[in-house]
């Protein structure tokens, strides 16, 4: 990196950093993956505590360590996942990254920004998450979509006043130019 690349990136200014929420985005999901997992760990339990001559009672037990192996299986996939999905949004630009073993960066100026849209479901909208999505005139889609974003709303009104801080230096710097 130039040294002027790294004298950027230190002016800049992150106003919002954070991964999506598990619970609050899939709260059905994980509450089932969690009483699966603690079967598993009950599960686990029976078959340490069981006798040998007891054939049901072990067969109960393999089949709930197997469910709590499901359980434990997608809250670790979906904790990775989660953690390697970050959004960042500074004075400059929003970057999106994901990832685990490979990256996937998505990095909008916020000049270059189009419009920001937010859904959410009635069950979000309680748990305060949403699904957000960022298009830029480079492209008719959306370059940039999240789901489960914490503060959905309140990540929209950041990127607002950078955008309106923004504009002004903007139009400036074009009526400079016409002259």
């Amino acid at each position: 990196m130039t040294e002027e690349m790294t004298d950027k990136k230190v002016n800049e200014e992150i106003f919002y950093h954070s991964t999506p929420s598990m619970f609050r985005n899939r709260p059905f999901l994980f509450t089932f993956s969690l009483i699966a997992a603690v079967i598993g760990v009950i599960g686990l339990i029976m078959w340490m505590l069981a006798d040998s001559a007891d054939k049901a009672l072990i067969v109960k037990s393999i089949v709930a360590i197997f469910v709590g192996a499901v359980g434990f299986g997608i809250l670790f996939v979906w904790w990775l996942e989660v953690i390697n999905t970050r959004l960042t949004v500074t004075n400059e630009r929003i970057t999106f990254r994901v990832g685990i073993l490979s990256k996937k960066i998505h990095e909008v100026f916020l000049s270059d920004i189009r419009s920001v849209q937010i859904s959410q479901d009635l069950l979000q909208r309680l748990l305060g998450t949403g699904h957000l999505e960022i298009a830029s005139a480079a492209s008719t889609d959306a370059e940039i979509k999240i789901d489960g974003i914490p503060k959905a709303y309140s990540v929209k009104e950041i990127i607002d006043d950078q955008r309106r801080k923004i504009q002004p230096v903007k139009s400036a710097d074009t009526a400079t130019d016409g002259e």
